[in-house]
């Protein structure tokens, strides 16, 4: 968020030299490239800053010693490195006689409004500007498919050039199998998320790839910075393919229908246990119990789910990108999902896994919830589109 606030003092008398003053606090994430241009004759900056660093600012001082004169002209900012498009631009006259005049106006995805309405009587006025890429599809990145054989891209859903996460997330995994060459038998994986829930993200330790984005729109934008590519997806509908086009496969081996899915074979109870997590936030305990019966038998095993509310929505990580559904009475009545471990999220709002034990032994481990600022840029991307598991079975033809 750009806060500019502008202040302005007038005259101390009629036809005297005029003066302006404008102060930019800095609160984006880029540094803030700035430019004085006065009109000519009308004053100069006197106190002037090319650069303004993030949560920095600066008093930007506009005088005129001409007595006859007022302060006229523009101060105007962008990103130093052009990591966003647009710009903003603030008009500023204070003349020597009449009242003082000033607008400010913005380019996309910079957003101005008023703080304090203003007022002709008053000597300041405050003005807020925002960077919003979040939910802006202004200007987006266009899909195009690469080659003549590729898919036709999905145009309800364009990619955004820049997208702010402001929560990091840090947790980690058991490995299979012990990675004796660095001692560790576990993994990392870090996920960002922004505040409204709209993006969600993935980012492995292994570098499987380097990033994967849920989009507002249920896509899946997996990231691979050494092609410099971004691969479009919908997850969970080419994880529904699959399921469906082994289904068909299993079918035509054995050449009878597979039977339908069982019922969850567990259990799920709120326990009313509570613990603190990384000593700030209240996890609360669900069990989990294997419920299932195998011939005579009945599997046994317990296992514990920890959960803690945040002030963002995950589900995204938990639906492979699908959310919350709107309706969420068929999930609410529905019995089979009151004994689904994984519905645990969708039934409660703001819910974080951070913590599973069984058997004395934990499994995945939450190390670190932080509110930290991590900017995607999407420009110079590669942009391919699946549209389908059939698209994705073609292979890749960068390879």
């Amino acid at each position: 968020m750009l806060l500019l606030v502008l202040t302005i003092h007038p005259g101390r008398a009629q036809y005297s030299g005029k003066s302006f003053t404008i102060t930019v606090g800095n609160g984006t994430f880029f540094t803030l490239h700035a430019e004085g241009h006065p009109d000519e004759g009308e004053g100069i900056f006197y106190k002037h800053a090319s650069y303004i660093q993030p949560d920095k600012s600066f008093t930007y001082e506009i005088k005129n010693t001409n007595v006859f004169k007022g302060v006229e002209g523009h101060l105007k900012l962008k990103a130093s490195k052009d990591e966003v498009p647009g710009g903003v631009d603030i008009y500023f006259d204070n003349p020597a006689v009449g009242s003082m005049k000033y607008s400010a106006t913005a380019d996309w995805p910079y957003v101005v409004r008023y703080v304090v309405p203003p007022r002709e009587d008053g000597n300041s006025i405050w003005v807020e500007i925002k960077v919003d890429t979040t939910k802006s599809t202004t200007r987006p990145v266009p899909l195009k498919g690469q080659g003549s054989s590729s898919p036709k891209p999905n145009p309800d859903e364009l990619i955004p050039p820049v997208i702010n996460f402001d929560w990091e997330v840090t947790q980690r995994l058991p490995k299979e199998d012990d990675d004796e060459k660095n001692g560790k038998g576990y993994k990392n994986v870090t996920y960002f998320f922004t505040s409204s829930g709209d993006y969600a993200a993935v980012k492995p330790e292994d570098k499987s790839f380097t990033l994967m984005i849920y989009s507002p729109k249920g896509h899946t934008w997996i990231f691979d910075d050494k092609k410099k590519t971004i691969t479009v997806m919908s997850m969970h509908k080419t994880v529904g393919e699959g399921g469906a086009m082994g289904k068909e496969i299993a079918e035509k081996i054995k050449k009878e229908p597979i039977a339908k899915d069982k019922e969850p074979g567990f259990s799920v109870s709120k326990t009313g246990k509570t613990k603190t997590i990384l000593g700030l936030y209240k996890a609360e305990e669900f069990e989990i119990k294997n419920t299932e019966v195998i011939g005579t038998s009945k599997k046994a095993g317990t296992m514990s789910f920890w959960y803690v509310t945040v002030p963002f929505d995950p589900v995204k990580i938990y639906t492979m990108g699908a959310g919350r559904p709107a309706d969420m009475s068929k999930i609410q009545n529905d019995p089979k999902m009151k004994r689904n471990p994984a519905a645990i999220p969708l039934l409660n709002k703001n819910y974080l896994w951070v913590e599973t034990e069984g058997g004395g032994i934990k499994g995945l481990e939450t190390i670190e919830i932080q509110k930290r600022y991590n900017t995607i840029y999407t420009a110079g991307y590669k942009i391919k589109v699946m549209n389908s598991l059939k698209d994705m079975l073609k292979g890749d033809d960068d390879n």
